[in-house]
């Protein structure tokens, strides 16, 4: 009886283990593209398109002494948006 349960059991749990280890183990992901954003600022009552910035917290986007935020429509500026670096 012991005999079939580690047959089974041994090869399942090495499985098993892999599977956690794996999702355990992956990286932080560095800022890439998916994380890059345009930035705007408040410009006339407009909303301008005027750097590239990331949603990964760090020191703020700045443009121009201004602080770049995300779009949430035509006339208005959203949340801040944080510097990215090469």
């Amino acid at each position: 009886m012991k005999t079939k349960v580690l047959k089974l059991g041994m090869p399942l749990l090495a499985f098993m283990l892999a599977i956690v280890f794996a999702f355990a183990s992956t990286p932080e992901t560095a800022v890439g593209e998916s994380s890059l954003v345009p930035g705007y600022i408040q410009q006339s009552g407009k909303c301008v398109e005027v750097t590239v910035c990331s949603t990964k917290e760090g020191p703020l986007c700045m443009y121009n002494g201004l602080v770049a935020r995300t779009k949430i429509n035509n006339d208005q500026c959203g949340s801040f948006l944080y510097h990215w670096a090469n």
